[in-house]
Formats: C-alpha cells, sequence, structure tokens
C-alpha cells in the first residue's frame, strides 16, 4: 500500500483488511506531509510523535490530523499566526492540551502539525505578515480565505483527513469555500473551548475541515464524544431545506449555482432575509468589543499589527453598553429566527461567498488591484450565523468559470450538525461532488 485512501473510511477498511496496520498509517502520512505541503506554505510545526500518543483502537484509529496553530499542546503555546514554536517563551511549560484535541487522541487520531493561520485569528485571508503567504492548491492566484488558512489548504491537497479550526466570523467556512473542502462551524458551545486562544468568546466556535461530509461527521463525533448531536427526525419532511439567494448581493454566477441546486432538491427560494443586515451589525459590535477585550494590553501598548489592530480598535471606543445589549438581545433574535426559518425546513440554505473567489492581491492591501469592497465581502453572509450561535456547513456545490469552487452554507437549529452532513452527503452524492476536482491524496507522492 503505498497510498493511504481518500476517505477514512477507506482507510478504515484498508486497516480491516489487514493491508496496513493503524501505526503504520500514521506513520505514512507524518513522513509524506511536509511532502505534500511542497511550496504551499501550510505547516507551521511537525509536532513530535510521542506528543499526544494516539489510543490502539477507537474511531479514528490510524487517522492523522493537523490542525489550526490556536490549540494549547502539552507543553507547547500555540503560535497564533506570530510565528514558530521555537520563539514560545517558557510559561508554555506543564501546559495541557486543549480538551478537543484530548478527546480527539482518545478515540485514535494522531496529531501531526500545527498549520499556518491569520494572526490571532483576525483576518478573512490567508495574508499573514509573520509568515509566507499559504498558497490555494486549486489556483495558485487564487485567495485562501482565513483565518484557518492552513487548515483549508492541508485537508485540500490531502495532506490530512481533517483539521480544526476556529470560526468567529467564517473563520472555517471561508477557507473551505476558497479550498473546495467542507468547514463546519459547530453550534456554539457544542465543542469546549478550553485550551482554545480567544478572539471574541461569544461567538467563537472550534470547527472541522474535510473533505468529505462522512469524514467531518467522524471528527466531529469523536470531539464531542457522543455528546450534544442532534439530526432532525421528521419522516415527511426529509431534512427538506429552503434557499435564500439575495440576487442584489450575489454573482450571477453564485445564484445560478444555488438554483441549480434549489430545483435538484426542489428548494423553495426566497430572495430576502429581513433580519440579516441588523444581525450582522449586532455580530459586529460583540466581535469589535470582545477582540479589544481580549487585545486589551496589547491594543495600549500600541503592539497590534494593523489587520488585528483593526477588528480590535472599534471596540475600544465603543460605548459599554452597546456589547451589553447585543448579547441581552441574543436569545431573543435566535428564537425569532428559528421560528421564521425552521417551522417547514430543517436547513437555510445561503450563500457562502458573494462572488466566485478572488485572487489574492485583489483582497490584499498594498497590491495594486487591492479593493477593499471585495475583501470585507468575503465575511458578507458569515458573521450573523455567529451572533445566532449556529451550526452551518460550508458546501461545493458547482464549479465556476475559472473551474474554481461555488460553495454554500447549510445553516440548521442549535446542535443539529448531523442534518446538516446528512444533507450534504446527498449532494455529493446526487448533485455535485468535489473530491473528483481536488489534488489526489496521496502523502507518499
Amino acid at each position: 500500500m503505498t497510498e493511504c485512501p481518500s476517505t477514512i473510511a477507506g482507510l478504515q477498511q484498508a486497516i480491516a483488511q489487514g493491508h496496513v496496520t493503524a501505526s503504520q498509517a500514521i506513520e505514512r502520512q507524518r513522513l509524506g506531509l511536509l511532502r505534500a505541503d511542497r511550496d504551499l506554505h501550510a505547516v507551521i510545526d511537525v509536532l513530535p510523535a510521542d506528543l499526544m500518543p494516539p489510543a490502539a483502537t477507537g474511531s479514528l484509529a490510524g487517522v492523522g490530523l493537523a490542525h489550526k496553530d490556536i490549540f494549547d499542546l502539552p507543553g507547547r503555546a500555540p503560535g497564533l499566526g506570530r510565528g514558530y514554536f521555537k520563539n514560545m517563551d517558557a510559561e508554555a511549560t506543564g501546559r495541557p492540551s486543549a480538551i478537543v484535541l484530548e478527546r480527539l487522541s482518545r478515540h485514535g487520531a494522531a496529531h501531526l502539525a500545527t498549520l499556518t493561520m491569520a494572526e490571532y485569528a483576525c483576518g478573512a485571508t490567508g495574508d499573514n505578515p509573520h509568515l509566507a503567504r499559504c498558497i490555494n492548491p486549486l489556483h495558485a492566484d487564487a485567495v485562501v480565505g482565513g483565518s484557518s488558512s492552513g487548515s483549508a489548504v492541508a485537508v485540500a491537497c490531502g495532506m490530512t483527513y481533517g483539521s480544526l479550526g476556529t470560526d468567529t466570523a467564517g473563520s472555517v467556512r471561508m477557507p473551505a469555500a476558497t479550498c473546495g473542502v467542507l468547514g463546519l462551524k459547530t453550534t456554539h458551545g457544542l465543542l469546549p473551548l478550553d485550551g482554545v486562544f480567544p478572539l471574541a468568546p461569544s461567538l467563537d466556535s472550534v470547527g472541522v475541515l474535510a473533505r468529505t461530509a462522512d469524514d467531518v461527521q467522524l471528527i466531529l463525533q469523536a470531539a464531542c464524544d457522543g455528546m450534544g448531536l442532534r439530526a432532525a427526525t421528521g419522516a415527511t419532511r426529509s431534512h427538506a431545506a429552503m434557499a435564500w439567494i439575495p440576487y442584489a448581493q450575489v454573482d450571477r454566477a453564485i445564484s445560478t449555482a444555488m438554483h441549480a441546486l434549489a430545483a435538484a432538491f426542489e428548494m423553495p427560494v426566497q430572495n430576502t432575509l429581513d433580519s440579516h443586515p441588523v444581525l450582522t451589525q449586532l455580530a459586529e459590535i460583540v466581535l469589535h468589543a470582545e477582540a479589544a477585550q481580549t487585545h486589551q494590553a496589547a491594543l495600549l501598548a500600541r503592539t497590534l499589527s494593523p489587520s488585528v489592530a483593526a477588528v480590535a480598535l472599534p471596540g475600544a471606543v465603543m460605548p459599554a453598553d452597546w456589547l451589553a445589549a447585543a448579547l441581552a438581545d441574543r436569545a431573543r433574535r435566535l428564537h425569532d429566527f428559528v421560528q421564521a426559518h425552521f417551522q417547514d425546513h430543517d436547513i437555510l440554505v445561503v450563500p457562502a461567498l458573494p462572488a466566485p473567489i478572488p485572487d489574492w492581491q485583489a483582497v490584499t492591501p498594498g497590491q495594486a488591484t487591492f479593493d477593499v469592497r471585495r475583501l470585507l465581502a468575503l465575511h458578507r453572509f458569515m458573521g450573523f450565523i455567529n451572533y445566532l450561535g449556529l451550526p452551518a456547513l460550508a458546501v461545493p456545490i458547482a464549479l465556476d468559470a475559472r473551474s474554481l469552487p461555488i460553495s454554500v452554507q447549510l445553516v440548521g437549529r442549535p446542535f443539529h450538525e448531523l442534518t446538516l452532513l446528512r444533507f450534504a452527503a446527498r449532494i455529493e452524492t446526487q448533485h455535485f461532488r468535489m473530491q473528483g476536482a481536488l489534488p489526489a491524496f496521496s502523502p507518499e507522492d
């Protein structure tokens, strides 16, 4: 066996049939990880094999994972997009692992590497002044979304079966959409944030990136340790979905792809979502205010980079009662949204990006073709979901004129991640499967 199967299920079958042992599979993935990375600049640090030994058996036995460099590891502080482990201070000594990583280890997963990210998780792209720009494996000129940029690249290029990231305003879903993989933002509070560096705690969620819905589900179930997940059970509804296509806010390529999806699954279509503007404003209030609290000392010392300061500084001058009011109104807003959109349907389908994936120069300040409107548009349909705390899954549904993915978000009720994943699996089998357009998964090339 010279290559690893392309999915976790395929690897499990190979192990069950005796073609490879779990430990051999992990070692092959470990040895091939840097070769798979090549010039993509997704890897920050390859982790020692004994840092978090995987269980001998479990649902993820033999599976190598790599994660955004935002999680605590035993004795290791995360780099947070600021550099490499060798630059960390001695305070990391004795540091325990993030709980969610410990759970994955107990289910047999091996943690192979830490991955690049936007500095302090503040950034809609993979551009980071401290690190080499990570490259989109689908097209060298295409932007990689942020802040979990290395996670999306690592999954898309086949160096890992899956990755944990964090999502505060789209930081899992944006890079998943730009790299053609699945990116799940979990329900706020589903996965523990212990050992995860915060940005805006009221919005932060741990998320999962993988190449197929089944692989996302396997990783998610291990990360949940069997707790908290639900699925719709209405037999007559069959996980029915409603599509929101905001024609005035999306490119024709996006609306055309969404119409084709809606037709394939007999979804009703609406072109308005009245609560979207105010929910987006409330999300921005919480993001700026809590980011200012997280980075208060650095703001006062003026040591934040411009991209991070742009997120935190508005919160520092914001009236204090704005944050309190936004958080106090959150439960009512969530109740109203669920009542309005999930009474007759289990899933609300919304755009991921408003236009085809832009080139990195168009969304990077300082470049000749930089357009701030295109940069801000990357998270236009993301942040309001974080404010509500709902689960959302980015799923590719078509290819654009450059053969780059067009993705949507499947949004569901709290803790109904399984409902979203089951519908995504139907999209993969009945409508569009991105996996064939991704680079081959072969860590030993």
